[in-house]
C-alpha cells in the first residue's frame, strides 16, 4: 500500500469546499422553474426570460477569470467573502427592482459577477488539500453536492413561486445567502498551501496566456464544457416544454425534476465504486455511451413527460461520472496554479454554456428531436477529445528499444 492510499481522508476541507459550491448552484437552479411565470408576468418571450439565464452564466464566467488568480495570491477566504459580498447585492437589486426587466437583468448579471467565487474557491480548497486518488474522492463528493442542490433547488423553487409567486423566490436566495456568507465567516479557514504574494495583472495575464493553449488543460476541461452545455439547454427548454405543451404546473415541474437530479447523485456514487477497478479513460467512455444513449431515445420516440426526463436522467448519470475525473485530471498537474486553472476551465464553461446554450436554444433546440440530435453531437465531440488525448498519451510516451534489434 502506497503512502497515499494509507493516508487518512480529512472530510473537513471537502464538507467547506460543498457548502462554497452550493452557493453558485443555487443561482443556477431555483429560478429555473419559475421562467414561464417570470415570462408571463413581465410579458417577455421565452428568449428574453432565457437571457436572465445568460447574463448571470455570462457572469458567473467572466469573474472567474478574476477570482481564480487574486485567490491564488491573496489567499481563498478573503476573496470567497467578497464574491459572496457581491452576490448578495446582486440578490438585493433583483429583489428590490424584480418588476423592472433592465434591473432585473442587471441584478442577474451582478449576481453572477459574485457566484463567480464559488467554483473557483470550491475546487482551488480542495486542490489545496488533496492530491491523486484523494482529490478524486472528494471531487465526486462535490460533484453530489452539483446534484443534491439540483434536487433541492428546483422543488423548493417551484413550490415558492406556487405558493407565493417568482419574486418569493429571490427572498429565499437572500436568506440563504445570508447564513452562508455568517457561517463562512465564522469558520472557513485560510487553505493556501503557501504564503500570499502581490496580485500582478500582468502575471495573470501571463498565466492565462501559457494555459489557454495547454493541451492538457483544454483537453481535460472540455468533458466538462460539453457535458455542462447539455445539461444547462435542457434545464433552459424543459419550464417551456412541460409547462406550455405538456401541461404541468410550476409546482409539478419542480418536484419531477427530482429524478434526473438523482441521476447525477447515481452517477457520482457510481464513480466512486467503479473508480477503484477502472481507469479514467474507461470511465470517460461509459460516459460517453451514456450520453449517446439518452439522444438516441429522444429521437426513436415522442415528446412526453416520461421520455423527456428518462433521457435527461441518462445525460446526467453520464455527467456524474465524467465531472469529477475531468476535474481531476485538470487541476492534478496545478497545485501552484489550481485556483487560476479553475477560474480559466469554470469561466470558458460558463460563456459557453451561457452564450451558446442561449444560440442553441434561439435556433435550434426546439423539441425532444432536436434536443435528441443535440445529446448525440455532445457525446461524438467528448468522444473526440477522448480518442485525441488518449493518442497524445501514448504518442508522449518513451519507446524502449529491444537491445537485441
Amino acid at each position: 500500500m502506497n503512502k497515499e492510499q494509507s493516508k487518512s481522508f480529512n472530510k473537513t476541507p471537502m464538507l467547506l469546499a460543498m457548502m462554497i459550491i452550493a452557493t453558485g448552484q443555487v443561482g443556477v437552479s431555483i429560478y429555473l422553474p419559475s421562467l414561464p411565470l417570470i415570462s408571463e408576468s413581465l410579458s417577455l418571450t421565452q428568449v428574453d426570460a432565457q437571457m436572465l439565464v445568460t447574463l448571470f452564466l455570462v457572469g458567473f464566467g467572466l469573474s472567474q477569470l478574476f477570482y481564480g488568480p487574486l485567490s491564488d495570491s491573496i489567499g481563498r477566504r478573503p476573496v470567497f467573502l467578497l464574491g459572496q459580498g457581491i452576490y448578495l447585492l446582486g440578490t438585493l437589486v433583483c429583489i428590490i427592482f424584480a418588476d423592472h426587466l433592465i434591473a432585473l437583468e442587471a441584478g442577474r448579471l451582478l449576481q453572477g459577477l459574485g457566484a463567480g467565487s464559488a467554483s473557483v474557491l470550491g475546487r482551488s480548497v480542495l486542490r489545496d488539500s488533496y492530491d491523486g486518488k484523494q482529490l478524486t474522492k472528494a471531487l465526486s463528493y462535490i460533484s453530489m453536492t452539483a446534484s443534491i442542490m439540483p434536487i433541492v433547488a428546483p422543488v423548493f423553487g417551484g413550490w415558492v413561486a406556487f405558493q407565493w409567486g417568482w419574486h418569493a423566490v429571490f427572498v429565499c436566495v437572500l436568506a440563504y445567502l445570508i447564513a452562508i456568507y455568517l457561517l463562512g465567516w465564522l469558520i472557513l479557514p485560510e487553505t493556501l498551501p503557501y504564503s500570499p504574494k502581490r496580485f500582478e495583472v500582468r502575471g495573470v495575464l501571463h498565466t492565462y496566456s501559457k494555459l489557454i493553449v495547454n493541451p492538457q488543460v483544454i483537453g481535460s476541461a472540455s468533458y466538462n464544457w460539453i457535458s455542462y452545455l447539455g445539461a444547462v439547454v435542457s434545464l433552459s427548454i424543459f419550464p417551456f416544454l412541460m409547462q406550455h405543451e405538456l401541461g404541468l404546473t410550476v409546482a409539478e415541474y419542480g418536484s419531477i425534476m427530482i429524478i434526473p437530479s438523482a441521476g447525477l447523485l447515481m452517477g457520482s456514487v457510481s464513480l466512486n465504486i467503479l473508480n477503484r477497478y477502472f481507469s479514467n479513460a474507461w470511465l470517460l467512455l461509459l460516459a460517453i455511451t451514456i450520453m449517446a444513449l439518452s439522444g438516441l431515445w429522444l429521437l426513436m420516440t415522442s415528446m412526453s413527460v416520461v421520455n423527456l426526463i428518462f433521457a435527461f436522467t441518462l445525460l446526467t448519470v453520464a455527467q456524474g461520472l465524467s465531472f469529477p475525473i475531468s476535474i481531476s485530471l485538470l487541476l492534478g498537474p496545478h497545485k501552484s496554479q489550481a485556483g487560476a486553472v479553475s477560474a480559466l476551465s469554470g469561466s470558458i464553461q460558463m460563456m459557453i454554456a451561457g452564450v451558446l446554450g442561449a444560440y442553441l436554444v434561439e435556433h435550434w433546440i426546439a423539441g425532444s428531436k432536436s434536443l435528441g440530435s443535440f445529446y448525440i453531437v455532445s457525446a461524438a465531440l467528448m468522444a473526440l477529445v477522448l480518442l485525441f488525448s488518449q493518442v497524445r498519451r501514448y504518442s508522449s510516451q518513451p519507446v524502449i528499444e529491444d537491445g537485441n534489434a
